[in-house]
Formats: structure tokens, sequence, C-alpha cells
């Protein structure tokens, strides 16, 4: 499947659903943190964040979006 082979970014403007349905199409190892900044800040750029943790997800898929995903895909993850 092509859209395994690309990434995807949490932007759906704290709408749990949306980030919940991206993860079960694509996978969570696919998405990585996205917030809109700098057009977005204060208490939106932080829902942006927030959403994720609050969005139903399991811890282990809160992680892997919030934090080694992104590493992965620059390259930087530990070996």
């Amino acid at each position: 499947m092509a859209a395994r082979r690309l990434w995807y970014d949490t932007v759906s403007h704290a709408h749990p659903p949306a980030l919940v349905a991206a993860v079960a199409s694509f996978g969570a190892d696919r998405i990585v943190l996205g917030t809109d900044f700098p057009y977005e800040d204060g208490e939106v750029f932080l829902r942006a964040v927030d959403h994720i943790a609050d969005s139903g997800l399991s811890p282990e898929e809160v992680t892997m979006i919030l934090d080694t995903n992104a590493a992965d895909l620059l390259g930087l993850s530990a070996p």
C-alpha cells in the first residue's frame, strides 16, 4: 500500500476522531506531531499536543507520535 510509505502529521485541530482514524488507516508508526506553529500558538498550540494523549490511543502509540517517530523519520534514532 503506497500510503504506508508516507508520513502524516497530527494537525487535526484537536479532533480526536480524526487522529484515531489516521492511526487506524496508516499506523501509529507513520504519524508525527504537527502543530501549525507559528500560525497557531498559545492555547491552540498546547491543545495540538495535549489532544494526542487524550485521544484514546494506547500509551505506546502516544509515545511513538510524540517522541520516537520523528527521530525515526529523521534518522536520529538510537542504534
